[in-house]
Parts: structure tokens; C-alpha cells; sequence
């Protein structure tokens, strides 16, 4: 019997990509097993670095550059690595050229191909010159991919109107059940079957991301509690747990879109397994670069600041900021393709203990017994889901 995680064959999996009864089935992976398993662990290593360098780049408690800067700065370095490695497949780098083909007929292959698998066609053969498309059948490959764009750009200005509405600490508390929704948005629009023991041990790993955040909680009320005495009286609202019925709706709203953001992503990524990796990365970071430009423009206009350099304030932190996280970024879109959001919800919680482990020996963090806990919780849901 084959295990529900299995690679399906190129001819089978077409196959079954048109019966929507069918899950959608995972492309083989472009590397040996155990090499993927060392980039999973390099992947939690670099997303686990975007906290620490953030803290590095502070000054005097606060961030020297615009992060709406540095944010359109990663989404640009995702595109042009894509860039240079789809040009990379086709040789098309000036010291690899030896063929006639250019970067342009390159894109048309690509979409061409694309768009005759997509609609149950069959291209003859790889070599064939490449046809040109109309607009429509050119949007109906691209469009799909501005989507989770989109949602993301809409996730992220949510997360900044929750901030009103509840206090930071139960924003980070909830804001762990989007592993909740995005278990469940998988299972319903990947059709990947999870089982009883699998479902347990994603209940383990949300476990793990509460308690977590709630020990970060206990450590910040005791940090506040010593030095209540030096401080005045006066308390801010964002040290006071709160939350408004506005909030409750907001940040399941928020939960739901991160986890159809991710999963949709996904579904885009296999529904078009027979397009180029670096292909449909180029196509995502695409609309992400002009959607977080737009957000730069307003950001530049709303704060009255008559210098438009994107790179004001920056030191070599900010610099490895950028750099890790476009290689995060582009290496999440392997996940998204060659394995599930799934790996990627261990990815991230991980990656939030490895943050911990870090911020100990950089900054000196002091933990307390929940983190052993999480930490428990999350090698145990990790040994579960997987075996």
C-alpha cells in the first residue's frame, strides 16, 4: 500500500490532476533525500535569523530603516535570484550561452507548455519553437499567482489593525491558531488525507506555539515586575491584557487568510507542477514587488519624508536581513512545491525555538521552563506526523 505521502508518476499525476477527487500529488524532489533533509534543517536555521537580525539593526530600541524598505527590498532579491536561476536552466547566462535561444522564447516555452498541460494538451516536443500567446491565455497562467500576493499584502495589514484591538501578547498567543486553520485548509483543498495520529500531533505542535508565547509572556511580566518600581505610574495600554469583540473577529480573520495564503500558494505550485520552479518564484515575487513597492510609495508619502532612498539607515545587519530572508523566501517555494504547507507550519515552529536557543547566547535571554516544554512538544509532533 502505498503511504499517503508517496511520489506519484509524471504520467499518473497528470492523470489525476484533472479528477478533483484526487489529492494533489507531490512532484519528485530536484535533490537526493538526504540532501532536502539538510536544507530543511538550513531553512529553519535562516528563517529562525529574521528576529536576531532585526534586534541586531536596532538603535537605541528602534529600527534605523523603513521596513516597509526592507520588505520591498527581499520580495526584489527573491525576483532577481529567480531570475538568474531560470536563466540558469535555459543556459542563458552569458559564460553558459551556446545556444540561439533567447531569455524571452525561454518565458514563451514556459508559458506555452504550460498552458497546453493546462488545458489536458500535449506538446510534441521540447525543441519545437515556441508559439506565441494571446493575453488571455497569457493571464490565465499569471493570474493565479498575484493570489496569494494579494493575500498576503491584505494579511499583513491586518495583523497591523489587530495591534488595536488587543494587546501584542495575546496577538502573539492567538495568532499560533493559524496552524489550526491552515491543518484544516489543507485538508480541504490539497485532499491529502491526514490521520487520527497525524492531527494529534499538529494538535502537539499548536500546543507547542501557545506555550510557547505564553513563557515569553511570564518572561516579560517578571522582566516588568522588577522594574515597576523605577518606572512612573502611568502604564501603557499595549502592557495591559486586552482584547475587544472587534479583535476576536479580526484575528480569526487574520488566521484563516494566513493559512489560505500558504495553502493557496501551494495549490498554485502543484496545480502547474510542470512548470519551471524558478518560473512560478519569479511570478510570485512579481506582484510581491509591486504590491510592496505601492506600500513603500504610501510610506514615504505618509510620513512627509522628502528622501525617497530605500536604503537610509542600513548597516551590514540589515544587509544579511534581506539576503537571508530571500533565500528563506525562495526556498519556502520548494516546500510549497516538492513537499507541503504542512512541513512548512514545522519549518516555521522550529525555527521559533531555534530564535530562543539564539537570542540566549547573542542577547543574553533568560527562558523560562515552558520553553523546555514547546520544545518537547514540538520533537514529539515532529516524531508523530512522520512516522
Amino acid at each position: 500500500m502505498k503511504h499517503e505521502n508517496d511520489v506519484v508518476p509524471q504520467g499518473e499525476a497528470e492523470k489525476r490532476s484533472s479528477e478533483p477527487s484526487f489529492p494533489l500529488p507531490i512532484p519528485e524532489l530536484p535533490v537526493p533525500v538526504f540532501v532536502w533533509r539538510i536544507l530543511l534543517v538550513f531553512a529553519v536555521c535562516l528563517y529562525s535569523s529574521f528576529t536576531i537580525f532585526v534586534h541586531l539593526c536596532e538603535v537605541d530600541g528602534k529600527l534605523p530603516f523603513r521596513p516597509t524598505a526592507v520588505v520591498f527590498l527581499v520580495e526584489f532579491t527573491k525576483l532577481v535570484l529567480s531570475i538568474i536561476m531560470f536563466a540558469n536552466t535555459y543556459d542563458l547566462l552569458l559564460w553558459r550561452n551556446t545556444d540561439s535561444m533567447s531569455f524571452s522564447n525561454a518565458l514563451c516555452l514556459e508559458f506555452r507548455r504550460n498552458y497546453e498541460t493546462s488545458r489536458f494538451t500535449r506538446l510534441s516536443d521540447r525543441s519545437l519553437p515556441p508559439s506565441s500567446l494571446t493575453w488571455s491565455q497569457l493571464m490565465f497562467i499569471i493570474l493565479p499567482f498575484m493570489v496569494p500576493a494579494v493575500l498576503y499584502a491584505v494579511n499583513n495589514n491586518l495583523g497591523i489593525l489587530i495591534q488595536l484591538e488587543m494587546d501584542p501578547a495575546t496577538y502573539q498567543v492567538l495568532g499560533n491558531f493559524k496552524i489550526l486553520s491552515t491543518a484544516i485548509l489543507f485538508r480541504l483543498i490539497i485532499k491529502r488525507k491526514i490521520t487520527a495520529l497525524q492531527w494529534f500531533a499538529l494538535f502537539l505542535l499548536l500546543c507547542a506555539g501557545l506555550i510557547h508565547s505564553y513563557g515569553n509572556l511570564l518572561a516579560k511580566s517578571t522582566s516588568d515586575s522588577i522594574t515597576k518600581n523605577a518606572t512612573t505610574t502611568t502604564q501603557s495600554t499595549s502592557h495591559l491584557l486586552h482584547i475587544t469583540a472587534l479583535g476576536i473577529l479580526l484575528i480569526s480573520l487574520y488566521c484563516i487568510l494566513s493559512g489560505m495564503s500558504g495553502v493557496y500558494t501551494e495549490y498554485v505550485m502543484k496545480k502547474r507542477a510542470e512548470m519551471n520552479i524558478h518560473l512560478q518564484n519569479g511570478l510570485l515575487y512579481l506582484f510581491g514587488v509591486i504590491l510592496n513597492l505601492v506600500a513603500f510609495v504610501c510610506d514615504v508619502y505618509r510620513s512627509g519624508d522628502q528622501y525617497w532612498n530605500p536604503f537610509k539607515g542600513f548597516t551590514i545587519w540589515t544587509w544579511l536581513l534581506v539576503i537571508t530572508q530571500a533565500f528563506s523566501g525562495i526556498f519556502m517555494g520548494f516546500v510549497m512545491k516538492f513537499s507541503t504547507n504542512i512541513t512548512r507550519l514545522f519549518i516555521v515552529s522550529s525555527a521559533m525555538l531555534v530564535t530562543t536557543f539564539t537570542s540566549m547566547l547573542v542577547f543574553g535571554l533568560q527562558v523560562n521552563g515552558l520553553f523546555g516544554v514547546s520544545f518537547t512538544f514540538v520533537c514529539v509532533s515532529l516524531y508523530l506526523y512522520h512516522r
